[in-house]
């Protein structure tokens, strides 16, 4: 076991060492670091936006935020320059936790939780149900029905999964290690012809953040405790911006497959739901998803401000 997390600790010099053997002075070729595995699905896209034609990136994956400030630590920065190699890590729950924001020119940090905030909005939505789904045979008046459906479910969403979101930042608070990944929306909600609500059982939000501590094994804070933190948590925007970024993809997924199988409800053109052109789920979701996302003001900003001043002549 101590061998294991030796090596777990160790892991992010085997990404410096893999960037090392890939990296090439001359090349026409822009580095990135990023946390998990489904980052390279958002970034890879808007960041070639930025590139002109010649050019390509390499996304490097280092497993988590901790190991990608080691690898920032670790680059000879004499050597390297800055505006080619960059950064891309999650805020999470930092706003909450008084954790410190690592700040350089070439670290960006999600305005959100996570990168996932940034791709779940309708003009996403619509691109997803057009070329997934197959549907685009909608009027005006029906598009804008459907934004509205969607808009109004991700408000739910949120609202409802405040107090959980609460309780895990007491959690984090107090230094419990709590596995999030083992919290399923998909327990607390259904849909009927493509709105979501919340199942009887979880109504009372009691229910569903003693739900969650039974998931992740910890104990449920008093409710004083979480009406307090719901209200900070709200205050910050909580519901808007810092729903776990994971809980937000599910929702977006779910939303999208309801409102395909209640489209005969929802648009007159269609007497059952069109052939799905790609299977979409939680383990393909950002890799569907991410490529149409329009690239966000901030993260378009820091990369004409990096990668942008190499091919505007600065900072080389």
């Amino acid at each position: 076991m101590l061998e294991i997390h030796a090596e777990s600790r160790e892991s992010w010099i085997v990404v410096y060492d893999e960037f090392l053997h890939q990296y090439g002075k001359s090349d026409s070729i822009v580095y990135g670091f990023v946390e998990g595995k489904d980052d390279p699905s958002f970034y890879r896209g808007i960041i070639k936006s930025q590139l002109p034609d010649g050019w390509n990136v390499k996304l490097i994956k280092a497993g988590n935020k901790d190991k990608v400030f080691k690898v920032f630590d670790k680059m000879d920065w004499s050597e390297k320059p800055k505006n080619r190699i960059c950064f891309f890590v999650d805020r999470d729950l930092s706003v909450f936790l008084e954790e410190e924001t690592r700040s350089s020119d070439n670290i960006y940090t999600t305005d959100n939780y996570s990168i996932e905030n940034d791709a779940v909005n309708f003009e996403t939505f619509e691109a997803v149900l057009e070329d997934v789904f197959g549907l685009n045979k909608f009027s005006l008046e029906e598009i804008d029905s459907i934004r509205l459906l969607f808009e109004s479910n991700l408000v739910a969403f949120g609202e409802a999964m405040a107090p959980v979101m609460a309780q895990i930042v007491l959690w984090r608070k107090a230094g419990a290690n709590v596995s999030l990944g083992n919290i399923n929306p998909e327990e607390f909600f259904e849909f009927e012809r493509g709105q979501i609500r919340l199942k009887e059982s979880y109504i009372l939000q009691g229910n569903r953040v003693g739900h969650a501590a039974t998931r992740v094994d910890a104990p449920m804070s008093k409710d004083t405790e979480i009406a307090e933190a719901e209200a900070e948590f709200r205050r910050q925007q909580g519901c808007k911006k810092y729903i776990r970024g994971k809980y937000l993809l599910w929702f977006f997924i779910q939303c999208a497959k309801e409102i395909y199988k209640a489209i005969p409800c929802l648009c007159r053109k269609y007497q059952k739901p069109p052939k799905i052109h790609i299977e979409l789920g939680p383990s393909n979701g950002m890799m569907v998803i991410g490529p149409r996302v329009r690239c966000p003001t901030s993260p378009r900003s820091f990369l004409e401000h990096n990668y942008g001043s190499i091919f505007s002549g600065c900072n080389n």
